[in-house]
């Protein structure tokens, strides 16, 4: 994977992708908890969860957005989850946030098994990723539409595609549970919140089919969840 320095903006919009996961985050990982971001780019992400009380480690494949997390996280490494030296990293973390990120690997499963090791028991790991299977990607399939896009679930960079079956089975495979899986279902243009929590409520009754990505929890196989309390 190579580095690309058009990233995407942060997200606050209720209901939306970004908004989904902070809350995944503060569900899932204790107050003032340690938390490691893979593939944090400039620490935007990071920024969100530096300001609700976490202590966050990260590691950036692109050294310019690197540079600029330093300025927000405790520690950022730079390099390529799959071969990076972890040392630096801290022997146990209470969450590991992987935003968007998973899909852009050629081996998913052997970074989250490389990394995991390094969560603390009762950690979680809160993941975002898009949802192949949705709706409109269907209807294209249908008519043999399957074009890369430089944004978005056919993003051309994506090297992984999921359903929500599927990253089961992946997540599965990396040795980890999930606990929890919500759909994130974006409406274009759209500010009142009324409209977004009803739409995200429409859409998580059929979470393959209207998904536009996924906000996934999970753990280690057969371990308790600690208490966020």
């Amino acid at each position: 994977m190579t580095a690309d320095h058009s990233y995407v903006d942060l997200r606050t919009t209720p209901y939306r992708g970004h908004w989904l996961l902070a809350e995944a985050v503060r569900r899932a990982v204790r107050p003032g908890g340690t938390v490691f971001e893979g593939g944090c780019s400039s620490g935007y992400f990071a920024e969100v969860m530096v300001d609700d009380g976490y202590v966050v480690d990260g590691a950036e494949l692109d050294p310019i957005a690197a540079e600029q997390a330093r300025a927000i996280c405790r520690t950022v490494l730079t390099g390529d989850l799959s071969t990076m030296d972890l040392d630096g990293l801290a022997d146990a973390y209470d969450g590991m946030v992987f935003g968007d990120t998973l899909e852009h690997l050629s081996d998913p499963v052997a970074v989250l098994a490389r990394l995991t090791p390094r969560l603390a028991d009762g950690g979680s790991v809160i993941i975002s990723i898009p949802n192949v299977a949705n709706w409109a990607m269907r209807v294209g399939f249908l008519f043999g539409r399957f074009r890369y896009t430089e944004r978005g679930i056919l993003d051309r960079t994506h090297l992984r595609f999921y359903t929500a079956k599927t990253v089961r089975h992946m997540l599965a495979e990396a040795g980890l549970e999930v606990t929890d899986l919500t759909a994130s279902v974006p409406v274009p243009i759209v500010g009142w919140r009324p409209l977004l929590a009803a739409a995200h409520w429409i859409g998580n009754l059929r979470p393959s089919v209207f998904a536009y990505g996924f906000i996934i929890t999970a753990r280690a196989s057969g371990t308790p969840a600690a208490s966020t309390s």
